[in-house]
């Protein structure tokens, strides 16, 4: 009995120790990696989070608590042996250790391929965002805040540039596309002499006359602002969804009066719809109202640029900036970088998703050739048997990854569903998304067969080329 009670502590003290080693590796690896972490994260990550005194205790204490825990069952298990059957060789393994093998493999290949298919709908949903139509051209635009200070001088500034070769076209307005609509003042329509509240969430947007021309917006019915109708100061343009919610069609609806923000009006046109804000939202009902640049002091200028040497052309605009708004930095941005920005968090999920599945399937490769090798080291003697009676090569490498491939079948009958109900929940969270396509569940199921494949072609082809001999020439 002492001699079964040093074994055991002996099996513990290895995992233990083994443990410990993890750990330090760990460390090290962490420290190594972190800025590359942080980076793809975009979170402040440090290594002086680790120093706080509950995190100590549990740093500490991980390596005795994993040991045991990682190392009670094959202690126990391999401490009771009996000698005389051991060395006789009569002692198999239960085969419950063996399905226990074939458990956490299916279960490794299981979070690989779920892992797979996260990255490759993401992936895909990113792309249709990039590629999707927006109704407007982002392209070469570029816009700045407008500031109060600037509103007296703004004009004179449009005058100086509105006629240099890499100016296409400007605008300003309240808010510009790729930002959020949260302005809604009410809408009513005059019956009789009396008003009729609308029950309508309708959003506004002030804009000067070249709003539309700016971003290539396009109309569906009227027209847009323009400097040829005096009276436009009193005009509105709806959206498509504006007049969907309103319960009109496009067509008659430009000359209809409205009141809008207590502000009598008439319609005259109707604009094609257009995502202005992320694709995370539907596209909301807008009415556009004319304003100058020093009523929509308060928000931002769009400026087309035309093509050609960008560098040069926003270097020439920064120099006549100055010459008007020297106390104003030229600070301004892309919108299509704008666009991108929306779906920042979606860009770094892929990334991370990337990553996981490759930290996944490695890990799921080390269970497996650690199965594989058991497995096969327990059929040598089957193995010899069969090439004895005449199995070549191809037929046993053919019947030993069989067996495995079983295994990656069914992490995919499992991975499957759940890979689908999370994706599906996720793609919820998009107004416009992609369908979950049907390949990209075969291309995750061939992915992990390809790589079980290559995991284990090096122990069945050296088991189906092994001498036969030498397995059957002891019992």
């Amino acid at each position: 009995m002492p001699g079964k009670k040093s074994l055991v502590l002996q099996f513990l003290s290895e995992s233990v120790l083994v443990c410990w080693l993890s750990l330090l590796v760990a460390t090290l690896l962490t420290y190594l990696l972190l800025p590359f972490v942080s980076r793809v994260t975009g979170a402040e990550l440090s290594i002086n989070w680790l120093m706080q005194p509950a995190i100590i205790i549990v740093y500490l204490s991980a390596p005795f608590i994993l040991g045991i825990i990682a190392g009670i069952y094959p202690a126990l298990f391999l401490s009771s042996f009996q000698p005389a059957k051991t060395l006789k060789s009569l002692f198999t393994p239960k085969r419950k250790s063996v399905s226990f093998r074939k458990v956490l493999v299916v279960s490794q290949f299981g979070i690989s391929i779920i892992l797979i298919i996260t990255t490759l709908v993401v992936i895909q949903q990113l792309n249709f965002l990039q590629k999707k139509s927006l109704g407007y051209d982002r392209e070469k635009l570029i816009s700045f805040n407008m500031s109060v200070e600037m509103a007296n001088s703004f004009e004179a500034f449009r005058s100086h540039i509105k006629n240099e070769s890499y100016v296409v076209n400007m605008s300003v307005s309240s808010r510009i596309p790729t930002g959020r609509l949260l302005d809604n003042s009410g809408a009513s329509a005059p019956s009789g002499d009396t008003t009729v509240p609308l029950s309508a969430d309708i959003k506004y947007l002030v804009t000067d006359y070249d709003f539309a021309d700016t971003y290539g917006i396009q109309m569906k019915s009227g027209r847009y602002f323009s400097r040829d109708f005096g009276a436009d100061t009193a005009s509105f343009v709806l959206n498509e969804a504006a007049v969907k919610v309103l319960g009109w069609n496009h067509e008659n609806a430009v000359g209809r009066p409205l009141i809008y923000g207590g502000q009598r009006g008439m319609v005259i046109g109707v604009i094609k719809d257009f995502h202005f804000e992320s694709l995370h939202q539907p596209i909301s009902a807008m009415i556009f109202q004319y304003g100058n640049s020093s009523q929509a002091a308060f928000g931002k200028v769009s400026l087309k640029l035309a093509g050609g040497d960008i560098a040069s052309s926003l270097a020439s605009l920064e120099q006549k900036w100055k010459q008007h708004f020297p106390e104003t930095p030229f600070d301004y941005s892309f919108i299509d970088e704008r666009y991108k920005d929306l779906y920042e968090a979606e860009t770094r999920q892929a990334s991370l998703f990337s990553y996981f599945s490759a930290i996944a399937i490695l890990i799921a490769c080390l269970g497996l050739f650690g199965l594989s090798a058991f497995m096969i080291s327990q059929r040598k003697k089957e193995i010899g048997v069969r090439k004895v009676l005449g199995a070549n090569v191809r037929s046993i490498v053919v019947l030993l990854s069989i067996d495995f491939l079983k295994l990656v079948a069914i992490a995919a009958a499992l991975a499957f569903p759940i890979a689908w109900f999370a994706m599906n929940n996720w793609l919820e969270n998009f107004a416009y998304r992609v369908g979950i396509a049907w390949w990209i569940f075969i291309a995750a199921g061939v992915v992990a067969s390809f790589i079980a494949l290559i995991t284990i072609s090096f122990l069945t082809i050296r088991a189906a080329l092994s001498n036969p001999v030498k397995s059957l020439r002891t019992e």
